[in-house]
């Protein structure tokens, strides 16, 4: 502008300045515009993301739990008893494993029908996590029968507490059309030893209950 002759050029170049400034002004614009939109397109990958893990976290639930009852499956179930059975030799704690199976389930499909008798699971399931302590763990094993690993709990308190689940069962009855329906179940129940793994725990429970099964029924036998 120093050397500018008259005020044509003066102008001129005040003109020129601006139209850089102008440019300058437009190429800031547009490069705040893209990096707002940046931004945000990496805060809705982001978000995206977070949509799909928890997605991949409720199949990875699906994959491990009863699809009927809500208890876990036979392979939630192999999961948390490897990780229990850890625990327990680990810490050297106690760890009881109850197999229940329900009394007269095939009468009850045979008379009410099978639909009435997937309610009754999954009311029995709905009482047995409502009178279990938060660590404890019910799942599905086959059929009408369930299993209950019981962390920390001696053969004793564990049996004493599938006696509460059976009066918890009292006071809670299953209804099918307005009536009350009484459901109930026998159970075994095993004291883990050190380093037993779970086919050789379980088949004590099973053992266990079928002596319950024999001796008539709504009843709690331990091995």
């Amino acid at each position: 502008m120093s050397q500018a002759d008259n005020v044509t050029d003066l102008n001129h170049i005040l003109h020129e300045v601006l139209r850089e400034t102008r440019i300058v002004q437009t190429e800031a614009l547009r490069s705040r515009d893209k990096m707002i939109s940046a931004r945000q397109e990496v805060q809705d990958a982001e978000n995206r993301i977070h949509e799909l893990e928890a997605k991949l976290r409720h199949l990875s639930e699906l994959v491990r739990e009863d699809q009927l009852t809500g208890s876990l499956n036979r392979r939630g179930l192999d999961e948390v008893y490897a990780r229990e059975a850890a625990r327990a030799d680990r810490r050297g704690s106690t760890l009881c494993v109850a197999l229940l199976d329900l009394d007269n389930f095939k009468r009850l499909n045979d008379t009410m029908g099978h639909l009435v008798g997937d309610e009754a699971l999954v009311h029995l399931v709905r009482v047995v996590k409502d009178t279990l302590r938060s660590m404890d763990v019910i799942a599905r094993f086959g059929g009408e029968e369930f299993l209950i690993l019981l962390p920390e709990t001696g053969l004793e308190d564990a049996t004493q507490t599938l006696i509460r689940v059976q009066r918890a069962l009292t006071r809670h009855f299953f209804m099918h059309q307005n009536e009350r329906v009484l459901i109930t179940f026998s159970a075994g129940v095993a004291l883990r030893a050190p380093n037993e793994d779970q086919a050789s725990v379980v088949s004590r429970a099973d053992q266990a209950l079928y002596q319950a099964k024999k001796a008539g029924k709504n009843r709690v036998i331990a091995g």
